[in-house]
């Protein structure tokens, strides 16, 4: 009975084309999980099996996995890529890199046209949004891991943003600072809300906390150096903390240009231990993330996924560290 049954009458059955009963029996395109359903369900009616020598037709590795990073022209971001290619690389695979510059919109069709290259996995550094159902639909198609961000149902490579920037704001409190202010990236993003809590929460527990001294800037940081002029301008501030490499940068650019003197008259902390922070005039303090780690980990887990390992929405949590110069006052 079974061997009579084709994929033609398991499409009209599940009321869909040959084509997404295709893609859904050897999960090489992109189905969404309604029609996933339908189809599972007209299999397992049906009793439908499908013929080993059509399976010619499954599933083969094409060698390689797409690469899904925010913004390659950042610091931070070469390191993460050749981290990544290179675990790629060890183990025979290509790598599609592509980038989205924080757009959820290009971040969907890249995944898309990743998926019509038949990649055998992603690594994703997802563009910060509230919603992240459609990374979740990829990965029920192709494994997928995420890094920097959490995304629910998904495996994530993280880092404890929150602790770090704790022990940062601390560590200024520590030294005196009473007025500490903050230039953020959007808090939208899960990583830079564990970063601005953490801030919070330092300065709540030594009664310090006031909202009037959070700047937040676009998520380049273009707005960086105007909104820190103002910071400093209207308030009283006697330290900043920034969080991304970027905010660090328009910070200190507002300092020179109001002739703040850098650690005398400002204490400054950044994020991200990129080159330039420890050859300018006074060498920042910063939050070293293992970034290239995050990549090199979250690749390693997405080609044993590929091997047979069952993913799971594990969050893997790595540590930063605090790289203590001469900015902060020490």
């Amino acid at each position: 009975m079974n061997n009579r049954v084709t994929i033609r009458d398991v499409a009209k059955l599940a009321d869909v084309s040959v084509a997404t009963v295709s893609a859904v029996i050897n999960k090489n395109k992109y189905v969404s999980p309604a029609l996933i359903q339908r189809v599972e369900q007209a299999v397992e009616r049906l009793g439908y099996r499908p013929d080993l020598l059509a399976r010619g037709l499954k599933v083969r590795e094409t060698k390689t996995l797409g690469l899904v990073f925010t913004n390659t022209t950042s610091p931070i971001w070469p390191p993460v890529v050749r981290a990544a290619q290179r675990v790629a690389e060890k183990a025979g695979f290509d790598t599609f890199l592509v980038t989205t510059d924080e757009d959820v919109d290009r971040e969907k069709r890249s995944l898309s046209s990743l998926l019509s290259k038949r990649v055998d996995g992603i690594v994703i550094a997802p563009a910060f949004s509230q919603y992240y159902e459609h990374i979740r639909e990829i990965s029920l198609s192709v494994p997928v891991v995420a890094i920097e961000r959490r995304v629910p149902g998904v495996e994530c490579v993280l880092t404890n943003n929150r602790e770090i920037s704790y022990q940062a704001v601390s560590h200024l409190v520590e030294h005196g600072y009473q007025r500490i202010g903050l230039v953020t990236i959007p808090v939208l993003g899960a990583n830079a809300a564990d970063r601005v809590e953490g801030y919070r929460r330092a300065l709540l527990e030594n009664g310090l906390y006031s909202p009037n001294l959070i700047r937040e800037v676009d998520f380049a940081g273009d707005t960086a150096f105007d909104l820190s002029l103002d910071l400093l301008s209207s308030t009283d501030v006697d330290a900043i903390f920034t969080t991304s490499q970027s905010t660090a940068m328009g910070a200190l650019r507002a300092a020179r240009q109001l002739g703040r003197d850098i650690p005398d008259d400002l204490a400054l902390f950044g994020y991200d231990d990129v080159p330039w922070m420890e050859v300018v005039a006074c060498p920042l303090s910063t939050v070293r993330q293992p970034a290239p780690e995050m990549a090199r980990l979250a690749t390693e887990f997405l080609l044993k996924n590929l091997e047979g390992r069952e993913s799971d929405d594990t969050a893997h949590v790595l540590e930063s560290t605090l790289v203590i110069r001469h900015s902060c006052g020490c």
